[in-house]
């Protein structure tokens, strides 16, 4: 389980419905961002001329969620030569919030969603936290830069995501993110 620590009054906190007192996983963690990011998408206004979209298909017969991100993203040259890739949120009247002291300080939620693709996708990257190494997960991770116009950059992502469905006591189930690394 890659660790995540949510920060307080979090709208994602990465901690299972089946054990909600447990350790928050990152796997959960970015699961929930991406599924709320797509739930917003279903219901809030979209910003003109955005052509971001996340679209999440779950498949329960084989406990796998195929994810498909693309957000419009600012790159901008930092000090020191590095880049950096910004994402505003393209959608109005989100009130997510990732918390104080947490792992994530992300401004929005599509700067949540881009920012945590990419921890898990570095973690992936080594196989020694990979619990099938034989599995990826991430299959694309990328920014992108634009020959002109608009935004001038994107950032792409596609996911098979391991998903569990979890029985909530009162009935009823949750699908959320199943842990896949160490």
């Amino acid at each position: 389980m890659a660790a995540h620590t949510s920060g307080a009054g979090a709208s994602v906190t990465g901690t299972s419905h089946a054990n909600p007192q447990g350790s928050a996983s990152k796997e959960r963690y970015v699961y929930g961002i991406l599924a709320l990011l797509e739930e917003e998408e279903n219901n809030l206004t979209r910003v003109a001329e955005r052509t971001d979209r996340i679209t999440i298909t779950a498949n329960l017969s084989t406990k796998t969620a195929a994810i498909d991100l693309l957000l419009n993203v600012a790159a901008s040259n930092a000090a020191g030569g590095n880049t950096v890739y910004t994402a505003a949120h393209y959608l109005t009247g989100s009130t997510f919030t990732s918390g104080t002291s947490g792992s994530s300080s992300a401004p929005n939620l599509a700067q949540a969603a881009m920012e945590g693709v990419i921890a898990l996708k570095l973690i992936e990257l080594d196989p020694a936290r990979k619990l099938n190494p034989d599995k990826t997960v991430i299959t694309r991770c990328v920014h992108t830069l634009a020959a002109s116009g608009g935004s001038n950059a994107t950032f792409s992502a596609l996911l098979e995501f391991p998903i569990e469905v979890i029985s909530l006591p009162g009935g009823g189930s949750v699908i959320e993110g199943k842990v896949f690394l160490n």
